[in-house]
Formats: structure tokens, sequence, C-alpha cells
């Protein structure tokens, strides 16, 4: 599972989840939209890369490394659904365009976009 997008996807998606419960494969399956053998599949390899840790209930657990990357992909998440939806866009379409630009617009680019959006609403 070496492709970044399905790795930040994922660990994005586990992070969303546990803000409200323990987390488990089929959560996640019906939050993206795929099978929960797909989601098996996925959440062994992120075990093995170091990104998530299964408790004895199967509940999966993001470790620093996989919290550090869920963190931040959820911040560059908000920042281009605020900065969309600012321009007039509809929120569904601003969240959805937001979800590829997370994983698809540079470092640079995207502090300078933060930056823009934090002065626009006012330096929050």
């Amino acid at each position: 599972m070496k492709q970044k997008k399905s790795v930040e996807d994922y660990l994005k998606t586990i992070y969303i989840l546990s803000q409200n419960k323990d987390v488990h494969g089929a959560d996640i399956a019906r939050a993206i939209g795929v099978s929960r053998p797909t989601v098996c599949v996925s959440l062994k390899a992120l075990e093995e890369e170091g990104y998530i840790l299964m408790g004895d209930a199967r509940e999966v657990h993001l470790t620093e490394k996989g919290m550090r990357i869920a963190e931040e992909t959820y911040e560059r998440h908000n920042t281009f659904c605020q900065l969309l939806t600012e321009l007039g866009v509809d929120e569904k379409t601003a969240s959805s365009d937001a979800c590829e630009m997370e994983h698809a617009v540079s470092n640079e680019s995207y502090q300078a976009l933060k930056t823009l959006v934090a002065e626009g609403s006012g330096g929050t």
C-alpha cells in the first residue's frame, strides 16, 4: 500500500472516526465506500508499514507516525475546503475537490494558500 493518496485517505478517515469512538474495519469500509475485504487488506499493509496498530478487539489505532500524517492530511483538507467555500463553491463540491487537492499540491503552495486562508478569515 505504497500509494501516497490511499495511505493518506485511510489514515485521515481513521483519525476522523476515532474522534467519536473506537474504529473498526467495518466503520472504515462504510466511510470510504469500499468492501470490508478491501479494508482488511489495506489495514494489514498499514500495520506492516507502521502507521496503525490493531487492538485485541480488532479496533484500529494510529501510531505516532500514522497520527502525524493523518493530522497533516486533515489540516490540508480543511484548509482547501475553507478556501473553496469562501470562493463560493458549494460545500459538497469543495469537500470533494479538497480531497484531491490535499494530495496533489506541493508543501510550498499549500503554505502560501494556508496563509491566504488565515488572512481571509481574520488571521485565525
